[in-house]
């Protein structure tokens, strides 16, 4: 929700208006010039021209007080070379803006070239806070130009005597890949600043993955990250679990659909128990296996703050003797066990190592540990831990 007053805002938000010329935007700039004060413009939703684009920018210089810009999906249906035309007029007024804190141009498909349009003002913009680019189609080129823009905006703040104001970046769905891991793990380890950073469903495998981590290892002051949908595998995973004991206020991470593996996903597990500061934990889909949940039920013990853990369609079963023992530690910490989301898709272990034991074995096993939340409670946790580790020779 905007802190923002109402009536320092303007908004075209959804009207689905097709804005090609100048005089087709016309009368919407008469009414934002009449708007006293302006903080935040809403043109999500619209589809502007370069023309209209042009009109825009001389619209927005006038209103020095702009502080957040909201520019996602205003494109549809414009050719490339028109979009980069419009964001080439768009960025300069932009940059004249000095209380802009946060750009919105997600959903925008301007690809490469419109990453290249936007660098200038990337570059000399000290005062960004939020910058939103989302499903742009970037590719590894574009990503490598607005990574790039980020590390000389930090020069120029050491110019002017600043530190870097950039607190936040969302940019999924661009297909950065591995090519363009490097110059983001300069920029983050440049930078220093990040608060936030969403980077999910951009096909980056473990080794862009694990350069990643160490570039964002400089920021102390993390407090989401959000690496959803790439591959760690166990390179990646040991990568996260380095460097999760400094960032001391991280509160939500999602790595799900990442692949972390048995290896890999029991790493991050035993890493956990260092970051008390989460809440927000996604392992969902990493092909975990028991005694990855193992570990994690020792972790959770000291997660007292945690509000959300998601577990679902990894392997290991909803109702085994791990999971009693992670609801177990979530009573020790008097946390409701609704804080574990759904176990309905857990996945099977379809390899050799599943049918080593016998079935004998498996009967043992059953009697001799805790079936039952209750029962795991009536048990000292530290012993239930133990008694599992030796019968998954662990």
């Amino acid at each position: 929700m905007s802190s923002i007053p109402a009536d320092r805002i303007y908004s075209l938000e959804g009207k689905g208006l097709k804005l090609t010329t100048a005089e087709d935007i016309a009368p919407y700039l008469e009414e934002l010039r009449s708007v006293e004060s302006l903080e935040e413009v809403r043109l999500n939703g619209n589809t502007i021209g370069p023309e209209a684009a042009q009109a825009l920018a001389s619209a927005l210089k006038t209103k020095p007080t702009l502080k957040v810009a909201t520019l996602h999906d205003i494109f549809t249906g414009r050719l490339k070379d028109d979009v980069k035309a419009s964001l080439e007029a768009l960025a300069p007024a932009l940059l004249e803006l000095p209380d802009l804190m946060e750009l919105n141009l997600s959903d925008n498909a301007f690809g490469p070239l419109g990453a290249t349009a936007m660098a200038p003002f990337l570059s000399k913009h000290t005062g960004l806070q939020i910058l939103k680019l989302n499903n742009n189609g970037l590719g590894i080129q574009g990503g490598q130009t607005i990574a790039q823009a980020l590390v000389d905006c930090q020069k120029e703040c050491e110019l002017q005597g600043k530190s870097a104001t950039l607190h936040t970046l969302i940019c999924g769905r661009n297909r950065l890949e591995n090519g363009s891991a490097p110059a983001f793990a300069n920029a983050f380890k440049t930078l220093k600043s990040m608060r936030e950073v969403r980077m999910p469903q951009n096909g980056i495998r473990p080794e862009g993955i694990a350069q990643l981590v160490a570039g964002l290892a400089a920021n102390e002051g993390l407090v989401t990250l959000d690496l959803q949908d790439n591959t760690f595998t166990e390179p990646g995973a040991k990568a996260l679990a380095g460097a999760l004991a400094g960032w001391e206020v991280l509160e939500v991470l999602n790595v799900g659909d990442c692949l972390l593996g048995a290896v890999g996903g029991k790493q991050v597990a035993e890493a956990l128990k260092v970051r008390e500061s989460l809440k927000n934990i996604n392992l969902q889909y990493n092909e975990i296996e028991m005694d990855g949940a193992l570990a994690l039920a020792e972790s959770v013990r000291a997660l007292k703050a945690l509000e959300n853990l998601e577990l679902n369609g990894n392997r290991f079963e909803a109702e085994s003797n791990a999971v009693e023992m992670i609801k177990a530690a979530l009573s020790e910490n008097d946390i409701d066990d609704d804080v574990l989301g759904s176990l309905s898709d857990m996945e099977e272990l379809t390899d050799d190592e599943d049918e080593e034991d016998s079935e004998d074995e498996e009967d043992e096993e059953q009697e001799q540990a805790p079936k039952t939340a209750s029962e795991a409670l009536s048990s000292n946790l530290d012993d239930l831990v133990s008694q599992m580790k030796e019968q998954l020779n662990i």
